[in-house]
């Protein structure tokens, strides 16, 4: 099956305070098929709720997604915005969307979406799971490891004074 744009808006979420191989696999997969893509950031305020820790305040972490976003060739003839997240579902319960991609560790969200969407008479999304990806040591991908320096955004051991060249890329 050709998945390219077959949707008209497509939602994808999340923290994004290092841009990772996770998070290029996400948008990858939000940009082949949907002809819009809204990325919902999560806000200072939902990630205090959450209990998470980051480096990067809303501010920070939009404008570098924005830019990450911008040098990637394949997506520039896209249309995409980005959004503040203030609750787990933000665009997602949206009439317009029609699909949400999340990954095996998200799935849950898009089921208690959809059943929100259905309890008030909106269509359930069609959900669109890519896979983890890991890193070299066997272990998930994930900002909270790039933070404490236990890999970079490729998924690579850290090595003490070591650069990671792919975030310089971006």
């Amino acid at each position: 099956m050709n998945r390219k744009n077959i949707f008209k808006q497509v939602v994808v979420g999340g923290t994004f305070d290092f841009i990772h191989l996770g998070h290029l696999n996400l948008l990858n997969m939000a940009f082949s098929i949907g002809r819009r893509v809204i990325i919902g950031v999560s806000s200072d305020y939902l990630v205090k709720e959450m209990g998470k820790v980051v480096e990067h305040n809303f501010s920070e972490r939009k404008r570098n997604l924005n830019l990450i976003i911008k040098k990637i060739k394949r997506y520039k003839s896209r249309y995409f915005k980005i959004i503040q997240l203030n609750d787990r579902f933000g665009p997602a319960l949206d009439p317009q969307t029609d699909a949400i991609v999340v990954s095996e560790e998200t799935e849950m969200v898009a089921e208690e979406c959809n059943k929100i969407r259905l309890a008030i008479g909106l269509k359930a999304l069609s959900k669109v799971v890519v896979p983890i990806i890991y890193s070299e040591d066997g272990e998930r991908i994930s900002s909270t490891r790039i933070r404490n320096k236990e890999i970079d955004s490729r998924g690579k051991l850290y090595v003490e004074g070591q650069k990671d060249t792919f975030r310089q890329h971006f």
